[in-house]
């Protein structure tokens, strides 16, 4: 699958909540989009999800504008305010909670089961805030994607939680190569990074935009 951005902005001007962006995600390996600003990772993430409408320019997936399609193809993992959990809320109970939004059983054997297998079990009642960055990088993919017709998660910010790229990127790799299309929305300094450990450039990976005709 594919998802290009084609000079798409929220607002306009100098005080644009984020400026005309043109990139393009696709499977592979991770892609990765440099931002800056508290809250642009965030609504750069909801364009690229497609929660957010763009002001101006388009966003298309798999070469067409189709809105539903994306809401129901991307997942959005521990973007701030929109999908982060409270940090005083026990990994257990957001477990259970991201196993609702998979139409799994949300028992607290499930749960258990999820956190045996990713060796979190000691986690279990402790709050999030407790859970080791790289360690919550993967439980939060791994769950989201569960969901019924996920083909793309968005990473918003992952460097926010202070762990060397380097320890998390393997685990969003090794996705990609499940054939999976990963974003990670970042700040500068760790795009810059993840490309010397393989991550792809947005925005040099545009793919050739697809034909009115293919719109269906």
């Amino acid at each position: 699958m594919n998802i290009t951005l084609e000079a798409a902005a929220i607002g306009s001007g100098l005080g644009a909540a984020v400026p005309p962006l043109t990139l393009g995600i696709a499977d592979g390996a991770p892609t990765v989009i440099a931002v800056e600003t508290d809250e642009r990772p965030m609504l750069v993430s909801m364009l690229i999800g497609g929660r957010v409408r763009a002001d101006s320019g388009r966003v298309r997936i798999d070469g067409r504008e189709d809105a539903r399609a994306l809401r129901a193809a991307t997942a959005l993992v521990d973007t701030p305010f929109v999908s982060e959990p409270p940090a005083a809320v026990s990994l257990a109970t957001i477990v259970a909670e991201e196993l609702s939004y998979s139409d799994l059983s949300t028992s607290a054997r499930a749960v258990a089961e999820v956190l045996r297998t990713h060796g979190l079990t000691d986690y279990a009642r402790l709050p999030v805030r407790s859970l080791p960055a790289t360690e919550r990088i993967r439980l939060f993919s791994e769950l989201a994607l569960r969901r019924d017709g996920v083909r793309c998660i968005v990473v918003t910010s992952p460097e926010r939680h202070g762990a060397d790229p380097a320890e998390w990127y393997p685990t969003l790799a090794g996705i990609a190569e499940r054939g999976f299309a990963v974003a990670i929305v970042t700040d500068a300094l760790t795009r810059n990074f993840l490309l010397t450990l393989g991550a792809e450039d947005a925005s040099a990976a545009v793919p050739a935009i697809a034909t009115e005709s293919r719109k269906s």
